[in-house]
């Protein structure tokens, strides 16, 4: 199930200002603005940030056979929860997203089924539906952000260069289910817009 970003803010806007609240809060933002998957999300450091924060490297992928990476770009709301983490966290270098224990920050990042775990967590703390709830997963983050940028009318290229993928029929899987609704609502707006009339 892709987490649109409908309930990537709901989920965020319950994450509770705490420490743990405000690591999660990152996590699903830059998850989202990424579209990582979970392995690549559990690698990302804090020196892999850009001095200000608006893009981070991203590792190495299963899809990166040369280890090159990519680039990935933050918006100003992760940029902001980012910082706001990193503070309370008083990181400057190291794993970005790691585990607490006791209310301590942990020197060890967090492992992909804790993504999993985090997300189905803060989701039911937003008062999510069961069956949303249950169909979350570490990869939701990377699926709804796809699923948007499709219905947002993005070309297939632009949505392949953002996400890392290297050919359309795995891109294809992960917008297939992007809700058709949506982009027949899309398309009539298009058509009955000044331009097409």
């Amino acid at each position: 199930l892709g987490l649109s970003t409908e309930l990537l803010d709901k989920i965020v806007a319950a994450c509770p200002d705490s420490l743990e609240g405000l690591r999660d809060a990152a996590l699903f933002s830059v998850g989202y603005d990424t579209l990582c998957r979970s392995s690549e999300i559990v690698a990302m450091r804090v020196e892999n940030l850009s001095s200000d924060f608006s893009s981070i490297h991203v590792p190495r992928s299963k899809a990166d056979p040369f280890g090159d990476g990519r680039v990935a770009y933050l918006s100003p709301a992760s940029i902001d929860r980012v910082r706001a983490w990193l503070a309370a966290a008083e990181l400057t270098s190291g794993p970005l997203f790691r585990g607490l224990h006791t209310l301590r920050v942990s020197d060890v990042a967090l492992d992909t089924s804790s993504i999993r775990r985090r997300i189905k967590l803060a989701a039911k703390r937003a008062g999510l539906v069961p069956d949303v709830v249950n169909g979350l997963s570490g990869h939701s983050m990377r699926v709804g952000a796809a699923q948007d940028m499709m219905v947002a009318g993005f070309d297939v290229l632009g949505i392949m260069q953002a996400g890392g993928w290297r050919t359309y029929s795995v891109l294809g899987r992960y917008v297939e289910n992007a809700c058709a609704a949506r982009l027949h609502e899309r398309r009539w707006q298009r058509i009955s817009s000044p331009e097409f009339t």
